[in-house]
C-alpha cells in the first residue's frame, strides 16, 4: 500500500500541476485575446460602457417597477423593461458610441441591433423568471436579470462593433465615391460631346 501511494502521489501532483498550468495558459490566452480586441477601441469601448450603464439603470428601474410595484411575473417584467430600455440604448449606441448619423438602415443596423438585444433579453428574462419563482419579487429578480445581461454584454459589444463599423465603412465609401456602388445609374442622358465646352 505504501509503495502504491509513493508511486501514485507524485503522478497525481504532476497531473494537477499540468492541468493547472494548462488552465492558466488558456486563461492567459483568453485574456490576451480580449485585451487585443479591446485595444484600439478605447473611445468606442468607454462610450459603450457609459451607454451600458445608462441602459442598466433604465432597465433595472423599469424591471423593479413592473415586478415589485405592478406585480408582473419576473420574466414578463424583464421583457417589458428590456424592450423599453433598448430604444434609448440603440439611439445612443448609434449616434454617440459608433458616431453614425443620417438615415437608419433597417437591414444593416436596426434588425441586427434588435436581434442582439433580444438575445440579451432572452437570457436575462430566463434568469429573472427563475429568481421570481425561487425567491419571489424584489431586488433578487433585478440581480438575476443583471447577471443574465452581463453574460451577453461582452459578446454584444463585439457584435455591435461589427454591425456599426461596417455601416460606417459603407457610408465612407458612399461619401468618397459620391454614389453608392449598388445604386441605380441615372437614366437621364447627359450632354453630348458637342454640347460640352
Amino acid at each position: 500500500m505504501i509503495h502504491i501511494v509513493a508511486t501514485v502521489a507524485p503522478q497525481v501532483v504532476a497531473g494537477h500541476r499540468y492541468h493547472h498550468s494548462v488552465a492558466q495558459e488558456r486563461t492567459d490566452q483568453l485574456t490576451g485575446m480580449l485585451a487585443e480586441a479591446w485595444s484600439g477601441r478605447g473611445k468606442t469601448a468607454s462610450r459603450y460602457l457609459a451607454v451600458s450603464v445608462i441602459n442598466i439603470v433604465n432597465h433595472q428601474a423599469l424591471l423593479y417597477l413592473a415586478n415589485s410595484v405592478w406585480h408582473w411575473a419576473g420574466g414578463w417584467a424583464n421583457v417589458f423593461a428590456a424592450m423599453v430600455a433598448a430604444i434609448p440604448a440603440y439611439l445612443l449606441s448609434r449616434a454617440w458610441v459608433w458616431e453614425i448619423s443620417g438615415r437608419h438602415d433597417w437591414r444593416t443596423e436596426v434588425l441586427p441591433f434588435w436581434i442582439i438585444a433580444l438575445l440579451g433579453m432572452g437570457v436575462s428574462s430566463v434568469f429573472a423568471e427563475m429568481a421570481d419563482r425561487w425567491f419571489g419579487a424584489g431586488l433578487v429578480v433585478n440581480l438575476a436579470s443583471l447577471v443574465g445581461y452581463f453574460l451577453v454584454w461582452i459578446a454584444k459589444f463585439f457584435l455591435l462593433d461589427k454591425v456599426f463599423v461596417r455601416r460606417n465603412a459603407s457610408e465612407a465609401e458612399v461619401g468618397a465615391g459620391g454614389v453608392e456602388k449598388n445604386a441605380p445609374k441615372d437614366s437621364t442622358p447627359g450632354p453630348s460631346l458637342g454640347e460640352q465646352r
